[in-house]
């Protein structure tokens, strides 16, 4: 029996659930520190710029996720996932899925995107539609 809930937080209620949300948030931003800074995700939510959906069990938040609506410079709708973290991913992850892909289509989206900061991200995404579309490089510059 899956025990767990999936919640959009609304951007009035994120400093009453920020203490439990940050570490785990805290785990996306150790992996990328030059691309998230948790007081500018913080913010972002606090102004509703971004939505933090939430995983819990009970009262324990396990998992966090950050939604980003976009409009390419096609006009075309997208909602971006920046920000996926936590654990027991395997339990809540085709749940999840589904209840974005209901967001983006309320929200006129035509597709779901997202980063995959690990190979294994694919294996879990692909058998759900997911494809890789772009490779990021980089090219650091000295002083």
């Amino acid at each position: 029996m899956n025990d767990l809930i999936i919640s959009v937080v609304p951007c009035t209620m994120i400093d009453l659930i920020w203490d439990k949300a940050l570490p785990i948030i805290k785990l996306a931003a150790d992996k990328a520190p030059e691309d998230v800074c948790c007081k500018v995700v913080h913010d972002e939510l606090c102004k509703g710029a971004k939505l933090l959906v939430t995983i819990s069990r009970g009262a324990d938040i396990i998992a966090v996720n950050v939604l980003d609506i976009r409009t390419l410079d096609t006009g075309i709708k997208i909602l971006y996932i920046p920000i996926t973290a936590g654990s027991e991913m395997e339990f809540w992850l085709e749940d999840f899925l589904e209840f974005v892909k209901v967001i983006a289509k309320n929200c006129d989206c035509v597709e779901l995107r997202g980063l995959a900061v690990r190979n294994g991200w694919m294996k879990k995404l692909k058998p759900h539609g997911w494809e890789e579309m772009f490779t990021t490089i980089r090219c650091k510059l000295g002083e």
